[in-house]
């Protein structure tokens, strides 16, 4: 994957992490940036992440990554709120619901990818690259 990395550049990517766990946030930070995304922003819960979407504006981020269970407002309630403002940029749900249903769910609210728990940095960055830019040649 490390070729991968380096023929892709992500400088123009700005990243929102809506995760409550510190550890996780800072995980989830630590691989953005070992792929070359480096202006990532975090928020604690759903209402945080709202309040820093609203801030930077309809195009204020390009990609979104989000903890479905938070206090405040759930993830897939950011989801909801972040599709029926019209905003579809990527959105990687990161659960520890592994079932078919909640895939089911977030799939039906525009999710545009689903990780579940527990999950190697190495698989959150292929799923971050899958999302963001389609594999060279293609």
């Amino acid at each position: 994957m490390t070729e991968e990395k380096k023929k892709r550049s992500f400088k123009g990517v700005r990243a929102l992490v809506v995760e409550d766990d510190p550890a996780g946030a800072k995980l989830i930070t630590m691989v953005l940036n070992d792929i070359g995304i480096a202006r990532v922003i975090t928020a604690e819960d759903g209402v945080a992440a709202m309040e820093e979407i609203e801030k930077a504006g309809r195009n204020g981020f390009t990609l979104i990554i989000c903890d479905w269970n938070m206090p405040r407002m759930s993830g897939l309630e950011l989801l909801e709120k972040v599709r029926g403002a019209g905003i579809n940029v990527p959105f990687v749900m990161i659960t520890g619901r592994n079932t078919i249903d909640s895939a089911v769910d977030a799939k039906n609210m525009g999710v545009s990818a689903y990780l579940p728990k527990p999950y190697t940095p190495d698989q959150l960055a292929r799923k971050i690259m899958e999302i963001i830019a389609p594999p060279m040649g293609v």
